[in-house]
């Protein structure tokens, strides 16, 4: 293996109910899929893994290690999904070692890009990560610019029909 790039991810939290919660609840309306089941990184899985995940195109996701800390908080909004993003980080080989296994909250892939982000913050904010984690940094949002953001999603267009020109004639 080649040398390592960077330093091993600092470890949070233990990755349980809690933890979840905040998770599951920073992304909101925008949420989709079910409650967050744990996948396994684990070097025999993890191809299993990261086929699976590649079809969750957006939502959050929690690295974990062996002891079910949380080593790593992320979001994915993109082509590829979670799957994608996991393979980016475990090119990393420290990150490849201390990952063991990954929560992901799936989110509506129509969802505006900059809400995920801000929820990947809520997220953090939630489980009290900021300054523990060591330079781990996540994007800061109000509740103001929270709902603004998802309030800003495109809904349906729904356009009443016009009446044709045979409709309107009065009848003799």
């Amino acid at each position: 293996m080649s040398r390592d790039c960077c330093a091993e991810p600092v470890a949070g939290p233990v990755v349980d109910a809690r933890v979840l919660r905040h998770a599951w609840t920073a992304l909101g309306p925008l949420r989709c899929g079910d409650w967050p089941a744990p996948y396994s990184l684990e070097p025999r899985y993890r191809r299993e893994t990261l086929s699976v995940l590649d079809g969750v195109l957006a939502g959050l996701y929690l690295a974990v290690d062996a002891d079910g800390r949380l080593r790593w908080l992320g979001k994915a909004h993109r082509d590829g999904g979670i799957g994608a993003r996991l393979r980016d980080h475990l090119r990393h080989p420290e990150r490849a070692r201390v990952f063991t296994g990954v929560f992901v909250v799936e989110a509506d892939p129509f969802s505006p890009p900059q809400a995920i982000e801000a929820a990947e913050g809520r997220a953090a904010d939630g489980m009290r990560l900021r300054g523990r984690m060591g330079t781990r940094r996540w994007p800061t949002v109000t509740q103001a610019q929270w709902l603004a953001l998802v309030t800003s999603r495109p809904g349906p267009q729904v356009v009443p029909p016009r009446p044709d020109s045979d409709s309107r004639a009065v009848p003799a």
